[in-house]
C-alpha cells in the first residue's frame, strides 16, 4: 500500500479540511504516515490569510521538497493554493499538484487523473481525526464569510458564507460523541450567522440545542461569535445547559469608531460593551476572548489610546493582538496613511503588557475554585489539561496539575486551583 503524509497549516477550520482530505485517501486504501521521507505523496494544506502565514506556507513547501524521497509527489492545497495558484505553478514547478479550496468539490476527479485510483468526495463519514486520542474535535458548521472587512482576504479565498445542512452537522456530532470525544468545538468563520442563508427558522441557537441534547456529558464550546449577533436566546442557552461552556470568543479588532468604520466592521463600542456586560450579568463565570488589530491604516494616537482604555475596562481573559497585514486585493491595500511596522509592533507590545497584568489578576481570582479539567498531556513531571477557561489551541493557556497518582489522558477530573500565573493556572487533584 502507498503512504500519504499531510502537514496542516493555519487555523482550525483548515485543520478540519485536512482531516477530510486524509479521509479521502484512507478510503482509497492509502496508509497515513507522519514521516515525510517515507511517504509516496505529501500534502501541504496551506494558509494564505496574512503575510506571516504565507511565508510559513512557502517555507514549509521548500522544506518538504528537500526532505521528500525522489519519486514522491508534492500536493499543495488550501488557501494559498487558491489565492496564488498561477504564481506557485510558475515559481515552484517542483510542486506536482495544486488544489485550491474552490476545487474541493471536484477533488475525486482531480486525484483520479493524477493517481489513476478511485477516490471519494470529502465527507465527515471518512474524516481522520488528527487530534485523536486527545478528547476534543472541531465541528465546522459553515464555510466562507460575507462580512467583507476591509483588511480580510477570506472572502477572496473561500467565498461568501454558507451553512452546512443541520442533518450533516448533527450526524457528525453524534459520531464524534460515540467514538469518545468529550469536547466539541463549534467553528466557522462566523458561527453566529449559521442557518440564516438556508433556513427560515433554524439558526445557531437551534443547532446548538440539538447538539447539546445528544449527550449532557459532552462539553460544547463556541468560537467566533460576532458581538452584534449574540442574541438573548443564545445567552440563555448557557444557563439552560451546563455542558455549554461559558466561553465567549468575540472578535472585536478595535474599539475606536473611526477605526471600526475604516475596517468595515459591524457594531460599535457601545454594542460591544452592552453585550459583554449582559453576558457578565447573566453568566458570572463567563470567560472572554478576543482578537485586536493594531497599526491599521490611519490609526493615530487617539485611536490607540481608546483601544488601550477599552482593554483595561473589559479585562478580557484571553486576548490576541495582530499587527496589520497589508493584503493585496483587499480594500485596505489601497488605503493611505499606512502605519510603520515599528510603530505597529510597539503598539502590539504595549497592549500585550497591559493584557499580561489583566490575565494574571483574573487568574488570581480563580485560586481555591474547583474546575473540571480534561487531561491532555504529561511531560514527566506535570500533567497539563484544560478547564472551560481554555480552548484547545495552546494559545489560551493550560491548567498545570501535579499529581503523585498517575492520571489518564482524556479523562475529566476535578482540580482545585492553588496558584496563578500570567496565562496558566496550577491545581491539585481532589481526592477521588
Amino acid at each position: 500500500m502507498k503512504k500519504i503524509g499531510l502537514i496542516s497549516l493555519g487555523c482550525a477550520k483548515n485543520l478540519v479540511d485536512s482531516e477530510l482530505i486524509l479521509g479521502v485517501f484512507k478510503k482509497a486504501n492509502y496508509i497515513i504516515s507522519d514521516q515525510i521521507e517515507d511517504s509516496d505523496a505529501i500534502i501541504i494544506n496551506t494558509c494564505g490569510f496574512i503575510n506571516e502565514a504565507k511565508k510559513e506556507s512557502i517555507k514549509t513547501i521548500f522544506e518538504v521538497l528537500q526532505k521528500k524521497k525522489k519519486n514522491s509527489l508534492l500536493i499543495v492545497v488550501g488557501c494559498l493554493a487558491k489565492r496564488y495558484k498561477q504564481e506557485l505553478l510558475k515559481e515552484i514547478p517542483e510542486i506536482d499538484l495544486i488544489i485550491g479550496v474552490d476545487e474541493y468539490h471536484n477533488l475525486p476527479t482531480i486525484l483520479e487523473n493524477k493517481f489513476k485510483n478511485k477516490f471519494s468526495s470529502l465527507s465527515y463519514e471518512n474524516r481522520v481525526l488528527t487530534s485523536f486520542p486527545l478528547p476534543f474535535a472541531y465541528l465546522k458548521i459553515g464555510e466562507g464569510c460575507s462580512n467583507r472587512c476591509a483588511y480580510c482576504a477570506i472572502p477572496l479565498i473561500r467565498g461568501d458564507y454558507y451553512s452546512y445542512p443541520k442533518e450533516v452537522i448533527l450526524k457528525e456530532a453524534k459520531r464524534l460523541i460515540d467514538i469518545g470525544i468529550k469536547e466539541l468545538v463549534i467553528i466557522a468563520q462566523d458561527t453566529t450567522r449559521y442557518g440564516k442563508d438556508i433556513y427560515k427558522d433554524y439558526y445557531l441557537e437551534n443547532l446548538l440545542e440539538d447538539i447539546l441534547k445528544l449527550d449532557s456529558n459532552c462539553w460544547v464550546r463556541l468560537l467566533y461569535l460576532y458581538p452584534d449577533r449574540i442574541s438573548d436566546n443564545l445567552i440563555q442557552l448557557f444557563s439552560k445547559y451546563p455542558n455549554l461552556l461559558p466561553y465567549f470568543d468575540i472578535p472585536i479588532q478595535h474599539s475606536s469608531q473611526k477605526m471600526l468604520n475604516a475596517m468595515h466592521r459591524s457594531g460599535n463600542k457601545s454594542i460591544y460593551l452592552d453585550v459583554i456586560n449582559k453576558i457578565k450579568n447573566k453568566i458570572p463565570n463567563a470567560v472572554f476572548r478576543t482578537t485586536l488589530i493594531v497599526g491599521f491604516p490611519g490609526e493615530d494616537e487617539n485611536d490607540f489610546k481608546d483601544l488601550k482604555e477599552f482593554v483595561q475596562e473589559i479585562k478580557f481573559d484571553h486576548l490576541g493582538v495582530f499587527t496589520y497585514s497589508d493584503e493585496e486585493n483587499t480594500p485596505s491595500h489601497k488605503f493611505k496613511n499606512k502605519i510603520s511596522k515599528k510603530i505597529a509592533n510597539q503598539r502590539k507590545k504595549e497592549i500585550m503588557e497591559i493584557q499580561q497584568n489583566i490575565s494574571y489578576l483574573n487568574n488570581t481570582k480563580r485560586i481555591n475554585q474547583i474546575h473540571d479539567v480534561i487531561i491532555e498531556d504529561f511531560d514527566g513531571n506535570n500533567y497539563y489539561g484544560r478547564s472551560y477557561l481554555y480552548a484547545p489551541d495552546t494559545i489560551d493557556g493550560f491548567v498545570i496539575i501535579k499529581s503523585k497518582q498517575p492520571l489518564t489522558i482524556g479523562t475529566i477530573i476535578k482540580v482545585k486551583i492553588i496558584k496563578a500565573y500570567a496565562y496558566d493556572i496550577e491545581g491539585e487533584v481532589l481526592n477521588r
